[in-house]
């Protein structure tokens, strides 16, 4: 039977195998023409050693049919170029059938990473793309399964051409590259007629800088137009600017190795925008975004994509991704599922500016479905510019993020009812523990300390603390601008110039919803914290938010409000500010303390603000100064160019008289000036970059001093009860140490904004035993259409926020000079971003719709029953001894039909249960509470157990009583 089936395939594959047309023999190569190098090889043997003249074929080491000789780059990194461009004039037109290249390479050390084949034929103007990919030294040094003989074969499907550009790539500056040869092979036909004379050395180099044209692949959009927000510095033709082809950019020219990239400097924008041109709508399949980094400075913190077809009027988000800075080789892909698509655009951030942005390559795979009919004509870039600034659809009627769907989502009103119900039903026996906190959040536990009726700071056996005006041991936990007053929530919905913003599905009903829209200096304002509120609690909600609110921070442990608004019928400790004047005199956006009307105009400033009318508040912590503002090397730098009409110039003249003994010579000298007095020098600019470090520390801490001794004295003028709590800075950004701790003896604490994972900025003041608060960080996520302010706060999720926020506080905590903190904010800002500056971060312990984050509120809570704790034994390692030491009082036993023993509160790492009862007759040891006839008092011990280790403890015995049972 098998014979007989073979047979008969036989049969009928022989006429098919007959049939079939033979590929042509490979015809020898061509042997006339010349090259030149754009970088000559500068290792190995001549003649190409060295050579950046012409060297005609049989003559270099390339073309002379030869594998054994070659030309090498060598890489030292003295050498900073990455590629070389071999340009080959055939001196005529052929039809080329291939391409053979090979490379040799003597040791692992060489390498190619990438290769590229481009064409032009003599009539043409542009090249025209054949190849570009990855070769074979991708690692360095190569390894040990990576041939050193490698040959490549480029198909040319007999195109015509005169000159052919190869360009190599090597992996990095000190990665060798050998080139052995490279074989051109004509194809059928007959070379051209009649060519233009043979092109030099330098004409041939030229041909380098010609547009390269790509062929359209089957399946994919390689037809349309791109332009760039911002020119960038590197890609051709990309950096030229104006509107640039798809078949001639860079970032379609399928090459991987090859980046269009905006290099990062101080005055560099943080957000680049580039925008597509299809050309037609396109089903479109998948969107594919590849950026390729040389190293870790070369990336991108954040893109969104969004899209829109002709006969939209809004953008749409097809994606949105985050980058780490260690993903050096990212790649985004975006399934369309054939959404329709004119337009795109791609926006690259970056939080640090200096960084530089790549972007490699775009790929538009075709979906189903045809291509729109009667397209408008291609936009020019005047018009391209206006497509960035058109909408992007964002927020539902709630200000929901439309994009993506989670548990909870807010649906309807009804659904807002639901968790008001829900909430309520949890909070309602929710209140401060009088056994374990003085009103104010004190620590009972901790002793108590003389009090004077305000807030103090004290060291207590080696740690600082808050002293509340009752005289007990304080750490601040504080939430950052807890009201619904807070228009930093709200968003724009009406542009500049009055038009409308469209980025919302439906607003919130402006007649019904009245008080959730207002006017501002930032512009025409909707509020959805505030409509949703509204929505939530109806008449009266005002009042309900307020006990909600504060029911809520008890729960999760935090005891105060810490910066920016706060709502006044709120009963916690607070911080309030004290803002500049706005006639002080500045230098960049830095304060001139020098100015000798610096005094007055705070006087006058502060007196206004009324501070004596809150300054017997005992629930006042105290204030800080400004935000943000202090010295720094580039303040120092531009008051020295400035003249003798600067106060802070004059005072500098003063301060180098001081510092150099009144010896002008030697200021002269050091400074690299000729002032024939002190008076001449405070006219003279002065370049920084001679001002020796110890001068430039010395000048910026008097300058500090100068500056907090005057706004402590006007601020104790209106108000002499209240701690003074610096100006809340970032430490590194538009301040210094020296500014930071130049005043320090004027401050009863150092206040800083630290948006970090670290607490390693403590070290800095831990030696100069200052108590330090840090009243802004935040950790937030990239989900719900929100973004996270930097990498180091970035979380995965959710309850990764809460993770981290643990983690940090507590590090903090173990600090001796940390006396709190402040965490920003209450809730989210608003997804359409909010007024002014367009931020819109994950940074609430709430979303808008007035729904907390369960999942990081519940760590949250943990961390905070025993931030003390930490505090006061200096370590996040708490043991049962430490806790069960801290169980000094027990509240009352509730009364009523049912009356319960509240236990003390405890995280969950560690269990409580009641030891022993003096009567157990009254006082169960399962905690159940029998009346008894008359009022009595019951002793207990309780037993403290860590649930995964740390050990097991018993409290001091504890007094309980217990009220007689109602009389009938």
């Amino acid at each position: 039977m098998l014979p007989r089936l073979l047979t008969a395939l036989l049969v009928l594959l022989v006429p098919l195998l007959v049939s079939l047309p033979a590929r042509a023999q490979l015809q020898p190569a061509l042997t006339t023409g010349a090259y030149a190098y754009d970088q000559p090889p500068n290792s190995g043997a001549g003649p190409d050693l060295g050579q950046s003249g012409l060297l005609a074929f049989g003559q270099g080491a390339l073309a002379d049919a030869s594998v054994t000789t070659r030309a090498q780059w060598a890489g030292d990194g003295s050498a900073r170029y990455k590629e070389v461009s071999i340009v080959i004039d055939l001196l005529r037109d052929h039809p080329l059938d291939q391409i053979t290249i090979v490379s040799n390479a003597p040791n692992r050390y060489f390498g190619i990473a990438a290769l590229s084949v481009r064409t032009r034929a003599e009539a043409d103007d542009d090249y025209t793309s054949i190849r570009s990919q990855p070769w074979y030294g991708t690692a360095s040094p190569l390894p040990a399964d990576v041939p050193l003989n490698n040959t490549l074969t480029v198909d040319l499907g007999n195109r015509t051409a005169r000159l052919v550009i190869i360009t190599i790539a090597r992996l990095h500056e000190y990665q060798h590259m050998a080139l052995n040869e490279i074989s051109i092979h004509p194809g059928p036909g007959e070379p051209g007629t009649a060519p233009a004379p043979p092109l030099s050395a330098d004409a041939l180099r030229t041909e380098i800088t010609r547009p390269v044209r790509q062929i359209p692949r089957p399946g994919m959009v390689d037809a349309g137009n791109y332009y760039a927000e911002v020119t960038p510095h590197d890609g051709v033709p990309d950096n030229g600017g104006g509107v640039v082809p798809f078949s001639h950019g860079e970032l379609f020219d399928r090459d991987l190795t090859r980046s269009v990239g905006w290099r990062g400097s101080a005055n560099a924008p943080k957000t680049v925008s580039v925008v597509f041109d299809l050309l037609a709508d396109h089903p479109l399949d998948t969107i594919k975004i590849f950026s390729k980094a040389p190293n870790q400075f070369w990336s991108f913190d954040e893109i969104t994509v969004t899209y829109r077809a002709e006969a939209e009027s809004t953008y749409r988000i097809a994606a949105r991704g985050v980058r780490t800075r260690a993903e050096l080789d990212y790649r985004l892909e975006i399934p369309m599922t054939g959404k329709t698509a004119r337009f795109l655009r791609i926006q690259l951030s970056r939080g640090n500016q200096y960084l530089h942005i790549p972007l490699s390559e775009i790929e538009l795979t075709q979906g189903s479905g045809q291509t729109g009919q009667n397209p408008a004509p291609p936009l020019d870039a005047d018009g391209l510019r206006h497509e960035l600034s058109r909408h992007t659809k964002l927020a539902d009627q709630y200000g929901q993020y439309l994009y993506e769907d989670w548990p909870g989502k807010v649906t309807s009103d009804a659904r807002l009812s639901e968790d008001r119900e829900q909430e309520w039903e949890r909070l309602r026996k929710v209140s401060l523990d009088r056994a374990v906190y003085d009103q104010y959040g004190g620590v009972k536990a901790l002793g108590k300390q003389p009090a004077d009726g305000f807030f103090r700071l004290r060291k207590i056996e080696g740690k600082w603390w808050f002293v509340t005006p009752d005289g007990y041991p304080f750490l601040l936990k504080g939430v950052d601008s807890v009201s619904h007053d807070e228009w930093g929530y709200g968003t724009l919905y009406k542009e500049p110039g009055g038009g409308p913003r469209d980025v919302f599905e439906s607003l919130p009903d402006p007649v019904r919803y009245k008080e959730a829209y207002a006017t501002t200096e930032r512009g025409d304002v909707v509020s959805f914290v505030k409509a949703n509120l509204m929505r939530k609690y109806g008449r009266g909600w005002q009042g309900e938010w307020r006990e909600v609110t504060t029911r809520r921070l008890v729960d999760w442990g935090f005891n105060g409000l810490s910066k920016w608004a706060r709502d006044p019928g709120l009963r916690l400790p607070y911080i309030d500010q004290v803002p500049a004047p706005a006639d002080v005199i500045k230098v960049l956006w830095a304060i001139d303390p020098f100015d000798p009307e610096f005094a007055a105009k705070l006087d006058r400033h502060i007196a206004a603000r009324d501070l004596a009318a809150q300054s017997t508040d005992p629930w006042l912590i105290g204030y800080f100064f400004d935000n943000e503002r202090g010295w720094n090397a580039d303040v120092v730098k531009e008051i020295l160019l400035k003249d003798a009409t600067l106060p802070a110039k004059r005072a500098f003249a003063t301060y180098m008289a001081g510092a150099y003994g009144h010896d002008l010579a030697r200021v002269n000298a050091v400074l690299g000036v000729t002032a024939d007095s002190f008076e001449a020098l405070a006219a003279t600019p002065i370049d920084v970059a001679k001002l020796p470090a110890q001068d430039m520390k010395g000048f910026i801490r008097l300058a500090s001093k100068t500056y907090y001794t005057a706004v402590r004295t006007a601020i104790r003028k209106q108000d002499p009860h209240h701690l003074f709590l610096g100006s809340a800075l970032v430490p590194t950004w538009r301040t210094s140490l020296d500014w930071n701790i130049g005043g320090i003896d004027q401050l009863d604490a150092v206040s800083l904004d630290v948006y970090s994972d670290s607490a390693g900025y403590l070290s800095d003041y831990e030696a100069l035993d200052k108590p330090v608060l840090n009243l802004e960080y935040s950790f937030s996520t990239t989900e719900r259409g929100l973004r996270a302010i930097n990498a180091a706060t970035r979380s995965a999720s959710i309850a990764e926020r809460g993770a981290k926020y643990r983690s940090f506080v507590e590090a903090q905590a173990t600090s001796p000079v940390f006396v709190g903190s402040g965490w920003f904010v209450y809730y989210d800002q608003a997804v359409t971003g909010r007024p002014g500056d367009g931020e819109s971060f994950n940074f609430g312990l709430l979303n808008q719709q007035d729904q907390p984050y369960t999942e990081m509120t519940d760590l949250m809570r943990d961390a905070n029953l025993t931030l003390e704790l930490v505090h006061r034994h200096g370590t996040r390692e708490l043991t049962a001894p430490m806790v069960a030491d801290s169980i000094t009082r027990l509240g009352p036993v509730t009364r009523g039909h049912d009356p319960a023993l509240a236990l003390p509160r405890l995280p969950r790492a560690f269990a409580l249960e009641i030891a022993s009862s003096s009567r157990p007759d009254i006082v169960a040891p399962d905690g159940t509470v029998r009346v008894p006839a008359r009022s009595t008092t019951v002793t207990l011990v309780l037993k403290v157990t860590g649930t995964s280790g740390g050990g097991t403890a018993t409290t001091a015995p504890l007094r309980l009583k217990v009220p007689r049972a109602p009389q009938r």
